[in-house]
């Protein structure tokens, strides 16, 4: 799934969001400009949800389909990482409360990479954050 820039004179740019779900990689993934691997999912029963952008209306169907892919019966462990999200809806909000459900019947420990103030606002707001293990970064959620 892609971004796309738009600018035109007088516009600021719009940027389309993007979800990947990074699958059950065994094999080492180069670095990035950090030095950390931008999955680091070499864990073979391990899924990383990354969401970069806004999670709106538009894309929220987007995101649940990127949770029913992760949340598979042999996953151990599902990570969202929002560590490039500028914006979280509230419906996206509750629909982590129900992938937290489904994950807790499948056996699957979903964890949360941190992101920015606006989206932490949100699920400070919806009551979802405590309902989350959170984390620095995405290495440290698949070291835990």
């Amino acid at each position: 799934m892609g971004r796309w820039n738009w600018k035109s004179p007088g516009r600021e740019a719009l940027v389309m969001p993007a979800i990947a779900v990074l699958h059950r990689r065994t094999y080492p993934v180069a670095p990035d400009a950090s030095g950390d691997p931008p999955t680091a999912d070499r864990h073979p029963h391990h899924a990383v949800v990354r969401v970069e952008g806004e999670l709106d209306a538009a894309v929220v169907g987007e995101f649940r389909k990127a949770l029913d892919q992760a949340l598979a019966p042999d996953s151990r462990a599902v990570i969202l990482d929002f560590g490039t999200a500028r914006f979280l809806s509230i419906e996206a909000a509750h629909d982590l409360v129900e992938a937290k459900r489904h994950a807790a019947v499948l056996g699957v420990d979903l964890r949360v990479v941190a992101g920015r103030r606006e989206v932490e606002r949100v699920l400070e707001v919806t009551g979802a954050r405590p309902l989350f293990r959170y984390f620095p970064s995405v290495q440290a959620a698949l070291r835990a």
